[in-house]
């Protein structure tokens, strides 16, 4: 990592010029000191839009992270990171890592969501990977994904300890903290965001973010909840997280879980149990924009142009990764025509009929059947299951 940038701890202001993950004075995590000015690129459909917000790579490794949608379901507004192409937030701060990152190799840790998502990224980089497994297998899928992408995996009840790239570190924050500049985006002052945790990294990132546009003076400190089962006793950064301004933690039993997850799955989003305790909260408060922070299924998804390369894309036309890329941002099903309209004048009616038709039978987008007035019409969604 680079050792040109100053890292700086947002809650004491203790500041190194050492790649460190949390500060030794108070241990809140530490972040990268960036002179940051609002400013949004909307022709990048990537967190990468927020480039003023950012610290520099020399360049940029992306995969179509981020500028993920914003969509009602229940009654309830969801942020859905399940957009993302490993289907999880981590693809953002995986994105930064895998910029800053200047090595051929590298050892990850195996941590469900992070490590397919560090592997994706780094890999797309040419850097060869190898993924530590200590503790027993809890996704048989991720673990073949994490095969298929090209990394090692390597069975071992010791840490790895060369060029080791973990989930707690600034860079991984920076790219959290995109989320809260795109609900700024988005929907502008937010009232209230709910955010699942386990430790909560991502929840102090979220925060910080808002702090950071406060500071700015574009956007209020909304109230952040953070969410946890009842069975989970404390969160790893819960003394630091009730020291930021209007946060708070809501714990959410089991009932309240399985109906969330349920609901979810009815509207195509399989999520593991700990996201969904955001959407639980958020039917209580609906003011509440609940953060979906990724799916249980993790087969990558596809984001156009974005994955350029993979296996998944290089067997589609031009034309039909463009149909990609317009469904996979679009927040709701869209007819062939609606697809066609958004192309402008680059297909024929007829060819965006061919392409979608093909993508159905090939497995890349579902059919929907629905009844308008007396007709029935056809819509096309990507497929994330």
């Amino acid at each position: 990592m680079s050792t040109d940038l100053i890292y700086i701890c947002g809650l004491c202001n203790y500041d190194s010029r050492s790649p460190i993950s949390r500060c030794p004075i108070c241990g809140a995590p530490m972040e990268i000191h960036v002179k940051r000015l609002w400013s949004v690129d909307k022709g990048i459909p990537s967190m990468w839009r927020y480039g003023s917000m950012l610290p520099k790579p020399r360049s940029i490794v992306s995969l179509g992270e981020g500028f993920t949608p914003i969509r009602r379901i229940g009654g309830v507004v969801i942020k859905d990171e399940t957009r993302n192409p490993t289907r999880s937030y981590i693809d953002r701060g995986s994105s930064m890592v895998a910029s800053f990152l200047d090595t051929k190799t590298a050892s990850l840790e195996y941590i469900p969501d992070v490590s397919i998502s560090l592997t994706a990224y780094l890999t797309s980089k040419g850097i060869d990977i190898s993924v530590y497994i200590s503790t027993p297998i809890t996704s048989s899928s991720e673990i073949i994904e994490i095969s298929r992408l090209g990394g090692q995996i390597v069975f071992e009840s010791t840490k790895p300890d060369i060029r080791y790239i973990g989930y707690d570190n600034p860079y991984m924050l920076e790219g959290f903290k995109t989320i809260s500049y795109e609900i700024y985006e988005q929907l502008g002052d937010a009232k209230c965001i709910s955010i699942p945790a386990e430790e909560g990294l991502l929840a102090y990132s979220v925060a910080r973010g808002f702090a950071i546009l406060e500071e700015l003076g574009l956007a209020e400190m909304p109230g952040i909840i953070v969410t946890t089962s009842i069975h989970r006793q404390r969160l790893g950064l819960q003394d630091l997280l009730m020291r930021i301004k209007n946060v708070r933690l809501e714990r959410v039993d089991d009932q309240s879980i399985v109906d969330a997850i349920v609901e979810l799955s009815s509207r195509g989003l399989y999520i593991r149990p700990i996201s969904s305790t955001s959407y639980a909260i958020s039917r209580r408060h609906r003011e509440c924009v609940a953060i979906i922070t990724g799916s249980e299924i993790k087969r990558l998804a596809i984001r156009g142009s974005s994955m350029a390369g993979s296996r998944y894309i290089a067997r589609t036309s031009e034309l039909q990764r463009r149909v990609l890329d317009i469904l996979s941002r679009s927040v709701g099903e869209l007819t062939a025509y609606e697809i066609w309209r958004r192309l402008g004048n680059r297909a024929s009616l007829r060819g965006v009929y061919t392409a979608v038709e093909d993508l159905s039978r090939r497995g890349f987008i579902d059919v929907v059947i629905e009844t308008r007035g007396a007709r029935k019409v056809r819509l096309y969604r990507v497929r994330t299951i």
